[in-house]
């Protein structure tokens, strides 16, 4: 009826000429009401308590793996009879073939 080819040109005029914010998805012209910003901030505390109950759970998992790999250490170097962990930082080099620098 308008000479339209597809719903690309439609889409390009609207973000060229609307008044529609694509980034955030919301009419850029119409302010949020105060119980809209309360909905959304409500959601958003219900997102972070959600979220941090899940890193809650990794960190504790991750500190009982850390227990059981230290038992393992333990076991396995009364058993064998050596030393696994490092007891000492490592010793620097004494490479004395190095020429010195000149000034």
């Amino acid at each position: 009826m308008y000479g339209i080819q597809g719903s690309a040109t439609v889409i390009t005029w609207l973000r060229k000429h609307g008044n529609f914010d694509w980034e955030n998805q919301t009419p850029s012209h119409m302010p949020k009401t105060p119980e809209q910003k309360i909905l959304e901030l409500e959601a958003k505390v219900k997102l972070l308590e959600k979220q941090k109950a899940f890193l809650e759970q990794q960190a504790s998992q991750a500190d009982k793996k850390a227990i059981i790999f230290d038992m393992m250490i333990d076991l396995a170097e009364k058993e064998y009879k050596i030393d696994i962990r490092k007891n000492s930082a490592p010793e620097r080099s004494t490479n004395t073939n190095s020429k010195p620098k000149r000034a």
